[in-house]
């Protein structure tokens, strides 16, 4: 009879998400504000997002183990805030929109139709405008780590948010500028009203990724 294999530990966090190594910076949370509960957000800095990174079905593939992204692109946290944030410590927001720019200088976008059956996504509340093809690498979103952050038991994990389009929807779209010592490249759509508006006016409908967290192989 052959022995049982022993199981496998869960990987740790430093492990997922190589950015959380704190033996890669001398002082590791110098140049944070530890405002939170270190248990939740790296250094205790909200702006810093979560410390756990998905594991499961459908974002371990997009944001988290399975996924290219360092939130800090191998920068200690203070480096990275000091980067990419104003005196006042908020983000500071690419221009254009967050396209990407042409040779001459112009954000390339254009004008599309998002047909019926379109699955689009966001991280983030349903009062903003911006959304991605489903599935979109976080890599390729040059969002900042606090996009990821919900509160303990939040309805939607991560703030992610999966819908699928149900009336012919008429946006703007382009390549998104690399940002947030992320690569971009991804493509966003800018919609034409906030996300709560398409899903009242029956634009849009809400996935439930609880029932159905595996609509990305459909």
């Amino acid at each position: 009879m052959s022995a049982m294999a022993a199981p496998q530990a869960e990987p740790s966090e430093e492990a997922r998400d190589p950015d959380l190594t704190m033996s890669r910076c001398s002082n590791y949370c110098s140049g944070t504000k530890t405002a939170g509960e270190r248990s939740l957000f790296v250094c205790g800095d909200r702006r810093l997002g979560p410390v756990a990174i998905p594991s499961g079905l459908p974002l371990s593939g997009i944001a988290g183990s399975d996924s290219t992204y360092h939130r800090f692109g191998g920068l200690c946290p203070g480096e990275f805030l000091a980067r990419w944030t104003d005196p006042s410590g908020s983000y500071v927001y690419p221009a254009f929109d967050g396209y990407q720019l042409t040779a001459m200088g112009e954000p390339a976008m254009s004008d599309f139709t998002l047909p019926v059956g379109t699955f689009l996504d966001r991280f983030g509340s349903e009062y903003g405008k911006y959304m991605s093809p489903a599935g979109t690498p976080y890599a390729q979103r040059s969002l900042p780590p606090t996009n990821l952050v919900s509160d303990p038991g939040a309805e939607y994990p991560y703030n992610y948010r999966v819908y699928i389009v149900s009336r012919s929807l008429s946006v703007q779209g382009g390549p998104i500028a690399a940002w947030f010592e992320q690569q971009g490249l991804g493509v966003q759509f800018l919609m034409p009203m906030s996300v709560i508006e398409l899903v009242k006016g029956g634009y849009l409908n809400r996935v439930n990724l609880t029932a159905d967290p595996n609509w990305k192989n459909k």
